[in-house]
């Protein structure tokens, strides 16, 4: 399809501006592989799908709501506060923690976890120094959208757990959790490793990619844009890195080939 084409199809999806969307490809209708971007007038997308062509990007006019947005950076940022109807994790959440292997960097410390009773959402709190800064909570119901929200849309910090000088790049947060007992789980929250995530990798000895194998063209785009600052290799795995033991992922990681079936 021409580019043309493309681009009045993504138009018409209506994509609100400062916006990072995975959703099934309206190309090839591969589910789950589409990537559209709606940052600072720019307007990007791309499939992961090896059989579909479907990319581009395109410059728009900015709006009134986009120079509201940028000028809205200029101000102080308010400090985030945990939300009194945040719980510990027990119950379901807890099963959640254990199923995704996520309750040992919790039981730990490594991670700090609570319950939105409310949206029904097991959060994620970003730890930036020693100050919580953020969170980002996964639905537990498949009801409930979207499937990943930020309570503060203004953080740009990566969620990292563990204490290994070794970063491991993933996409979510239960990931960076299950692999925090010989790596560091650095979690992008997407697909996309933005600029301000490059003070935080620069702490790092070493960086591997493994995100999930449909973003296998994304991963390497991030493994050049990190290895500039450290070293950085790709993993290409057979799934999502939560539902492994630790044992399983560093057998994985350590491997010099890609993990594949």
């Amino acid at each position: 399809m021409h580019y043309r084409e493309q681009l009045k199809i993504i138009q018409s999806l209506q994509i609100p501006s400062d916006t990072d969307t995975r959703m099934d490809c309206p190309f090839c209708y591969h589910p789950n592989s589409f990537i559209i971007n709606n940052t600072n007038g720019k307007l990007s997308w791309y499939c992961f799908h090896a059989s579909c062509e479907a990319k581009g990007m395109f410059q728009q006019e900015k709006t009134m709501d986009d120079i509201k947005a940028f000028l809205s950076l200029k101000k102080p940022k308010k400090d985030f506060t945990i939300p009194k109807h945040f719980t510990l994790p027990i119950g379901r959440a807890e099963n959640y923690l254990l199923r995704n292997n996520c309750y040992d960097a919790y039981a730990k410390g490594l991670a700090k976890i609570r319950y939105d009773v409310r949206q029904d959402r097991i959060v994620f709190l970003i730890n930036n120094n020693n100050k919580i800064t953020g969170a980002i909570g996964r639905a537990m119901s498949r009801e409930t959208y979207p499937k990943w929200y930020k309570y503060s849309s203004d953080e740009r910090s990566p969620f990292l757990c563990g204490t290994s000088r070794t970063a491991v790049v993933v996409e979510d947060c239960a990931s960076a959790c299950a692999v925090s007992r010989d790596y560091t789980g650095f979690a992008l929250m997407g697909t996309n490793f933005l600029d301000e995530y490059i003070p935080y990798i620069k702490k790092y000895s070493k960086a591997i990619i493994a995100l999930d194998r449909d973003a296998t063209t994304k991963s390497f785009d991030i493994a050049n844009q990190i290895g500039y600052y450290i070293p950085t290799e790709v993993k290409i795995l057979k799934d999502d890195l939560k539902y492994f033991k630790p044992d399983e992922i560093k057998e994985m990681l350590c491997k010099r080939k890609d993990y594949q079936d």
